[in-house]
Parts: C-alpha cells; structure tokens; sequence
C-alpha cells in the first residue's frame, strides 16, 4: 500500500472514524455456515477488548463482556456491569446463571461479581494465586459456581470440587472450562488443545499432540449429545461428539477469537472476537456485535531519549551501569542543532505526538520519563519500564548526532546478546519486524529517506545499546534524523514536521501490532 493510503487510513483512525461494514452471509452447505460477522446497524463501543461470551438460553440472545468488566446485551437483558469500576485485574469470563436472569464476571485475580438474580459465592479475590484465573462455569444444579486458573486449578464455590491439574505438569496452560450436562463433571481445555476430564465428565477425544495453526483459546458443551467444541484463536472449532457447525478457520479476522457460547438447543454456536467481532454458526442468531478500537488492551512503551534535566547532574548520568554485557553509562545529555535546539526536546515533542495518535487507535501508552525537565532515567530502568508493563511494542526515540554531510533516519534493532543479566534472543525476530514497519511507515508519512551513513536501508542492527539487549518486548530505536546535518536540522526544529515524525512512528506500532493480532 502507498504512503498517502496507509497515512490515510491511518489518519481516519486517529480522528475516530470507525468504518461498520454490512454483511450478513447465509451459507449454502455445511461446513461453512457463518451467517453474520457484522451488523449494518451501529454498535455499542467499548474502549476495552471482549474477553468473553455467554449465552442466554431463556431469550436466545448472548452477552459480552469486555476486559474492563463492560457487559453488551444483545437479545438478553442487562443486568449490570463493573464497566465503570476500578478494577484490579481484567475481567477473564462471564457465567449466566441456570434461569439465565443473572450473570458472573471473573477476574484474573479470581475476584467475583455476581449482577441479577446471581448470588455471590465467595472468591480468589485478595489471595495469591500460582496462576491467573482464566475462566468460570455455572453449576446449574447447585447455583455455584467454578473458577480454573491457568494451571488448571478448581476452585468450587456452592459447587461440588470434582478434580483439577493444579498439581501437574502441563504442555500448555489451561484456557478455559466447560460443565456436563448434568453438571455432575466439568472439562478443561488447555492452549494446545489437550482435554482433561473430571467428575462424570467423559473424554472423547482433544487436539493434544496435533500440531495448531493458533492455540486453543475456549470450550463450550453439547448438552444435546454430551460431547463438546474447542476452539482456536483463528476460529477454527474442532468437535468431540458435538455436530461441526462451522469455523472462521479460514478467514482472516483482525484480532483474535476468545469465547464461544452453545444456542439453547445446541444446534449451533457463537463465537466472540478480542475486536468485538461476533460469529454466528449452526442455529445461532446473529443480533449485534460490539466496536473495540483497534489497539484496545495493548500497551505501548514509548522511550522518549535523554532529558532535559540531564546536563545538570553529571553524577547521575554518568554513572555506569551494565548495559547486558557491557558497561555503558546511565545516560547522556544528547546532541542539539546548530542552532541549539537539544535533542532530548525533539524526543519529547515526537514521543507526544506518536502517543496521541496511538492512544486514539485504543492503545495504552507509557512514557519512560513524564516531562523534559527532569534527569534520566538511566538506559536500565528504561528497559525494565517496557519489560514489567508487558508490553506489546516498545520504541526508544531519538536523533542523531551524525556527520554534517549525512542525512537521514535509521531504525537501530536488537541482535543476539546473551549476558550474565540478560537473554534478547526472544524478542530479536519480532523487533525485527517492528524495526521493518517502523522504516516503511516512517519514511512514508515524513519523506525522510534512510540514512546515508548509518545502517543499510534504514536498518541498523546494534548490539552496544542496553536498552534493546536489556529488553524482554519487542523493541527498537529510532534516530530520526541528523542534528548535525543543516537540513535535517531544520526538519526537528519544524513543529509541523515532529508532528509527522509522531505520526510516522505510531503508523509503524500500529501496523506492526495489527498483523501480530491478525489471525
């Protein structure tokens, strides 16, 4: 695609302009029976990814539920949300209860919230867990509830405790689970598709051992016949003496699929994407789905160079520190113009820029330092800050000091560096390919051409920056341009040109973390 196109579109999503398509499909023949994947009428919003689904028996509607505890009715009635509350962990799933007039949300810290006629239990909530709680099952025949965290472990509130994985080793971690019938067993489903049976629950069969396009992300359970459904984050669905209703295998969604719920009469079934994307299959009735920005619950780091308080405090900055196998100093003061413009403001104004415009496409944006007038923090810390958040892409911003007679960008990449503090080998391919979008999107939004002294077409790859072989995210650094050089110069000194630098980087984040989330 284009510059201008890519900017473009880029632009429409920062200015919040969400395009809702009209399509609703009847399949001819089975398999392939997906009939709706987007509503021609306008969608509820939620600045949060969708994190679960549940059905509801009694109206033949379903509900979402977003990561923030936000709960969309369509065809079900409302019963209350947390969308509004501070939450201390996201929400992981939703359980109607048996006469479906109420519901369950459950946290990863296995904290519980019971709205309509749902009663509160007890939880997780408060206690440390060896996992995250990644799921909850109503048991219909007691008015209880289970939890089951990553590790498979069970915890059973007005529910009978039937078993768990809790104390095995396990190939992947536990995603999700889903009751019997007769609410006399339950299953669990792991990421690689591994199936574990417990109480009258029967085994019939996993994808444990097969080799997946994408893991195993939920279950749900054939009442009808006793058999069961997985399914992948693609939208593959493999069935267990359950009918196949049919997948989204074979389309490409942009983000992932992350719940699947059965219709009343488990002749067909739902499933739920991560982007609010709602899947009906079989029987199941398409009645809304839900608009989610595109980056919603990732989080980006941006690493701002330098600072402005940084000349002053020599004895801060200059101190060493290890930078993964080699001794670098904490930080520096950076370079400036000829006209004195300094470098560490550049990084700020750019750093901004790039912030509002991925904060705009749903992102959760960090700044490693939150001003231009303090000292540090040391490369170090810098790092740790992208690595203890988690997050999805980290890009450290800079301009170069280079000689008077080079010009242009280069995206500095991590290669291996393995150190007594440090392993990077994870994260080199993927910040390779953010190293790779990042170029594209940058030149194409500011018309800066790659450097002429630096790297080979805009790539450099670097093994003496702490901050990349510190780094446990994909990460890379970008130098702008060249300080040093009068008309890329006077490119940093142009407000309306940081701006686009902003820009161009966010593009690039965007772009790199869209095709990570497509499936």
């Amino acid at each position: 695609m284009r510059a201008a196109g890519r900017l473009a579109r880029f632009s429409s999503l920062v200015v919040g302009v969400i395009a809702v398509a009209a399509a609703l499909t009847t399949a001819s023949s089975h398999p392939s029976r997906l009939r709706a994947v987007l509503a021609a009428a306008p969608r509820p919003a939620s600045d949060q990814p969708v994190s679960g689904i549940d059905a509801d028996d009694a109206t033949g509607g379903y509900w979402l539920v977003a990561s923030d505890g936000g709960v969309f009715a369509f065809g079900a009635p409302f019963e209350g949300s947390t969308g509004g509350l501070h939450l201390n962990a996201p929400i992981a799933g939703i359980a109607a209860t048996s006469d479906d007039a109420g519901y369950w949300l459950v946290g990863a810290d296995g904290g519980v919230f019971a709205f309509g006629d749902a009663p509160y239990l007890g939880s997780m909530g408060g206690t440390a867990l060896q996992r995250p709680v990644v799921g909850i099952a109503t048991d219909a025949a007691t008015g209880g509830y289970w939890l089951v965290a990553s590790d498979g472990g069970v915890f059973a509130f007005g529910a009978p405790f039937e078993g768990s994985t809790g104390s095995l080793h396990l190939n992947a971690p536990v995603v999700g689970m889903a009751p019997t019938a007769d609410d006399g067993g339950y299953w669990l489903v792991a990421a690689d598709g591994g199936v574990f049976a417990f109480g009258d629950a029967r085994y019939l069969g996993s994808m444990g051992g097969t080799p997946l396009h994408r893991p195993v992300v939920a279950m749900a359970p054939d009442r009808a016949t006793g058999g069961y459904w997985l399914v992948a984050s693609d939208g593959g669905v493999f069935s267990f003496g359950a009918p196949f209703e049919g997948s989204t295998g074979s389309l490409v969604l942009n983000r992932g699929v992350v719940g699947m719920a059965p219709t009343d009469d488990d002749g067909g079934y739902w499933l739920a994407g991560a982007d609010g994307g709602l899947y009906a299959l079989g029987d199941a009735r398409f009645q809304g789905s839900v608009a989610v920005p595109p980056l919603a619950g990732l989080t980006v780091v941006l690493d701002p160079g330098h600072d402005g308080g940084n000349s002053g405090d020599p004895g801060v900055v200059n101190q060493p520190i290890d930078g993964g196998g080699f001794t670098e100093p904490c930080d520096t003061t950076g370079t400036a113009t000829d006209a004195g413009y300094p470098e560490h403001a550049f990084n700020f104004a750019v750093a901004q820029a790039a912030q509002a415009a991925l904060e705009a496409q749903g992102a959760h944006v960090v700044l490693t330092r939150p001003d231009d007038n303090s000292v540090g923090p040391c490369v170090n810390v810098r790092a740790a800050i992208g690595n203890d958040v988690g997050a999805a892409a980290a890009v450290s911003i800079h301009a170069d000091g280079g000689p008077p007679g080079g010009v242009g960008f280069a995206v500095d990449t991590p290669v291996p560096v393995v150190s007594s503090i440090s392993d990077d080998t994870a994260i080199v391919g993927p910040s390779a390919q953010l190293g790779s979008d990042l170029r594209d999107a940058f030149q194409g939004v500011t018309g800066e051409p790659p450097s002429n002294y630096a790297g080979q077409d805009g790539i450099d790859p670097r093994r003496d920056l702490g901050g990349l072989n510190l780094s446990t995210v994909p990460k890379v650094l970008i130098e702008c341009a060249n300080m040093r050089n009068s008309g890329d110069a006077a490119l940093t000194e142009s407000a309306s040109w940081r701006q686009l630098a902003g820009q161009g980087i966010a593009l690039g984040v965007s772009d790199f973390l869209q095709a990570v989330e497509r499936t």
